[in-house]
């Protein structure tokens, strides 16, 4: 999959974490902070990709987790 150019603060991640979600401990997605916002995304757009935001990159991961879910029963 086509990874997007990020031009925001890049949070660099340990995946292996506890109580990070499996899907993202599998699929890496990209994480940075947008002033007090987290953005986590996987693909070109956030249209077409798999996009989660929040007030924490953790926030952000678990959103995230909801939109692969949601986009792995369609």
């Amino acid at each position: 999959m086509k990874q997007t150019s990020i031009d925001k603060e890049i949070v660099h991640t340990d995946y292996t974490g506890e109580g990070i979600p499996e899907s993202v401990k599998n699929f890496r997605p990209s994480i940075y902070r947008d002033g007090e916002m987290y953005h986590c995304i996987l693909g070109t757009d956030k249209d077409t990709g798999i996009f989660g935001s929040g007030k924490s990159a953790e926030e952000a991961m678990i959103e995230w987790d909801k939109s692969y879910q949601e986009k792995k029963r369609k």
